[in-house]
């Protein structure tokens, strides 16, 4: 069953990202903390990412895989996008592969300490699946907003 409040996205190429290294990368709040912290010192247009997989049993766990970070998008690749052509990949160690997924933009900025509990309904009500992964993505749309969103893999 799909949330109500997502959408179905189709990625023709995949989001890239180079990997962080985060002193305590288990942590989620010292994760959050610091992405949050690094995206307000970059310009526009800069965005990272937490990727996490999860798993349902009696309950649900979610564990950190990995983090990323994007710089703002180049000349180029604005290019590419206002045409409508391929985009230009740059460099990168880490992706949101190309695929189906379901997303769901958050309207708010989760405080730290509610993040997991904020992804939770999203798993329960979007997926059938037991074990699955999800990207949680963060976009400096401008000087004062940070949009947060979900993406979770969809089964092919």
């Amino acid at each position: 069953m799909i949330n109500q409040n997502s959408i179905k996205l189709s990625l023709f190429q995949p989001l890239v990202y180079n990997k962080l290294t985060i002193t305590d990368n288990t942590n989620i709040d010292v994760i959050y903390s610091s992405l949050i912290k690094k995206l307000d010192a970059a310009p526009i247009g800069c965005e990272a990412v937490i990727a996490f997989n999860y798993a349902i049993n009696d309950g649900i766990s979610i564990n950190v895989i990995s983090v990323g970070f994007a710089n703002e998008p180049t000349e180029e690749v604005r290019v590419a996008i206002e045409q409508g052509e391929e985009i230009p990949l740059s460099e990168h160690d880490m992706e949101i592969e190309s695929g189906k997924y379901e997303f769901i933009q958050l309207p708010i900025l989760p405080e730290k300490d509610a993040l997991y509990s904020t992804f939770i309904p999203f798993i329960y009500s979007s997926s059938y699946q037991k074990i699955g992964t999800f990207h949680f993505r963060l976009l400096k749309e401008n000087a004062l907003v940070i949009l947060s969103q979900v993406i979770l893999k969809l089964e092919e």
